[in-house]
């Protein structure tokens, strides 16, 4: 690299030859600065999680040869349960770290962090509780046990915006496994909607996701950071660690089988390759890259945050910290600002040929003074500078709005997404363990004892009205709740009644068959009951066929991929007040089904 400069002098050459010699020294030392960074530095990321896809960025750079090509070699450090990665970036025992929304708030972390990039657009932090807890809301989380981990503050947002002291809950350690709210271990758990609800989804467990998204806490979620020390002494480093992980986080979103093979190949073999795709899909759903660039982050946003700590007492101002947020060389805010730039100098230019020309014509303007041209050539001047402000805080008034409202839309179907799950995800682990047991032993509903097992059914979601199977032979076995619409529609039903059980009998002969009836006050107690005659034939309900064949055709394309058959019982959902749903398979059939409000 050259760099010459040259001032026209008239004694020329002495001065030159006084300009050349630091300028070659100077053109040294920036050729030194800007190939310093392909040595191979050692420097260290620190994750703040066991392996998994949640890293899958950084080891994408690592396997594709990115960091290397950058001069740099990385450490990758594993976390868990009980290391905190900002704090360790804080405290220089890692070059590197993946922190989140906490750097505004904690004093060392705020102090000395910078944040380089925002992965995660949205935190992935979920509480997780089984439905054996009882837990129906998040102010029922009130002195209930909690598997917790570092760095929750959106959780403990959301839960002081609902009333709980997160501080005052008492805490279970924390293995990662989301077995244990099973095993009684724990009431609750702090978890990634990316991760453990695969784990409860594959066990058939029924359970409930609070999402502080859904409360109004929308942080960010994982951040790629470093200190300001490495960013003040190792620059060139920091800018090309910063480019060569987002390069990884591109690559890994577009190869997700692949970075799942290497996962598993490479770090931990914890996770089955579906868990790690499963993980894999719902990460790039809070990464967002199709509506941002993957690493954005707004002083916008980051003061929205701020304010949301304040508003819950966790912060006693909203000021962000200097430095906080990476001015990255990237073309980003430079691009930004090139038209406006152009613009500004072209109008620079003109004014100046204007004001040469006025000038040089003076006398054509009669008696006007040289003070008033300059007075003109002044305002003249002014224009395009104001131009420029007025573009400028357009774009950046227009950016802010833009991520706002895009924000405010990502949390609306956020929660309404998690809505719905909450509905739904315990219903379907109910059925699926009513069509496993249909499955195993048909006959078993056609025992008083299987009434206790529906009850169950029934009672393990508060959605969840009726319980029923139902087989293609016409017997039929149903336990309901007992409510007003019901009391008065049936008149015979007893006052005291709150659980409702009944069968009906096989097909005969005769299209009139008996549908046995009893009541329950308390589950098993019996208050009452009375048998009514049944005229009603599933097989002519329409779409009876349809289903069934349908069913047929899904059982042996199952035996063909070699899935497991369950041929002997389906799964359907009923809503009260709407047209009863069957679902038939090859004879002898039951149906399981859950009917919901």
């Amino acid at each position: 690299m050259h760099l010459q400069l040259g001032v026209l002098t008239a004694g020329g050459s002495s001065l030159w030859r006084w300009l050349r010699a630091p300028a070659y020294a100077a053109a040294c030392a920036i050729s030194v600065a800007a190939s310093s960074v392909h040595a191979a530095d050692q420097v260290s990321l620190q994750l703040k999680w066991k392996h998994q896809f949640q890293f899958a960025g950084y080891y994408a750079a690592i396997e594709k040869g990115f960091y290397r090509a950058s001069g740099l070699e990385v450490d990758l450090r594993e976390g868990g349960p009980n290391i905190d990665a900002g704090a360790a970036v804080a405290a220089g025992d890692a070059d590197f770290g993946i922190c989140t929304a906490s750097v505004l708030v904690r004093p060392a972390e705020r102090a000395n962090n910078v944040v380089l990039g925002v992965i995660f657009q949205h935190s992935a932090a979920i509480i997780l509780v089984p439905h054996r807890a009882g837990i129906r809301a998040v102010s029922e989380l009130k002195g209930r046990r909690l598997m917790d981990v570092p760095g929750s503050d959106d959780i403990a947002a959301m839960l002081k915006r609902e009333g709980v002291d997160y501080a005052g809950l008492p805490r279970v350690s924390h293995a990662g496994d989301p077995r244990d709210l099973l095993s009684g271990k724990a009431d609750a758990m702090v978890a990634y909607s990316t991760n453990e609800p695969y784990t409860l989804d594959k066990m058939g467990t029924p359970y409930l996701m609070f999402a502080p998204r859904a409360y109004g806490v929308d942080f960010y979620g994982d951040s790629l950071c470093t200190s300001k020390r490495q960013l003040a002494e190792y620059p060139e480093r920091v800018r090309a660690f910063r480019a060569a992980s987002l390069k990884g986080w591109e690559y890994a979103l577009a190869h997700k089988d692949e970075i799942a093979d290497l996962i598993r190949r490479k770090y931990s073999m914890q996770k089955t390759r579906d868990a790690l795709l499963y993980e894999a899909a719902r990460t790039e759903l809070l990464i967002e890259p199709q509506r941002v660039p993957i690493g954005h982050q707004s002083s916008a946003r980051w003061r929205t945050i701020a304010n949301t700590y304040v508003e819950l007492g966790m912060a006693s101002g909203a000021d962000l910290p200097e430095g906080l947020i990476y001015l990255a060389d990237d073309d980003g805010w430079r691009a930004r600002l090139q038209v406006p730039l152009l613009a500004a100098l072209l109008a620079t230019v003109l004014v100046f040929a204007l004001g040469w020309a006025v000038y040089r014509n003076a006398r054509l303007f009669g008696s006007l003074r040289l003070s008033a041209v300059m007075s003109g050539l002044f305002v003249l001047l002014s224009i395009p500078v104001l131009i420029f402000i007025l573009v400028y805080n357009y774009r950046q008034n227009a950016a802010a709005i833009n991520a706002t409202l895009n924000d405010v839309v990502a949390r609306t179907k956020q929660a309404s997404i998690e809505d719905a799950q909450n509905l739904i995800d315990p219903v379907a682990a109910t059925l699926t363990l009513l069509a496993a047991v249909a499955a195993e032993d048909p006959e078993a509903f056609k025992k008083e004892e299987s009434r206790d097992l529906l009850y169950q059914a029934l009672t393990s979601a508060r959605q969840i009205d009726a319980a029923y199977v139902s087989f293609e032979d016409g017997y039929h076995r149903v336990v309901t709740r007992i409510d007003d619409d019901r009391r008065r529609s049936d008149p015979k039903i007893p006052a005291s009644a709150n659980w409702h059980s009944s069968y009906i009998d096989i097909f005969s002969g005769s299209a009139r068959r008996v549908r046995h009836r009893t009541f329950f006050d308390t589950w098993p107690h019996v208050v009452g009951g009375y048998d009514v005659e049944q005229i009603m034939d599933v097989r002519t309900l329409r779409g009876y066929q349809a289903a069934k064949d349908a069913r047929a055709s899904s059982s042996r394309n199952r035996r063909s991929t070699r899935t497991p058959d369950i041929r002997s019982s389906s799964s359907g959902f009923r809503s009260s007040g709407t047209a009863r749903s069957l679902v038939a398979r090859p004879p002898i059939s039951p149906s399981t089904c859950c009917r919901g409000f």
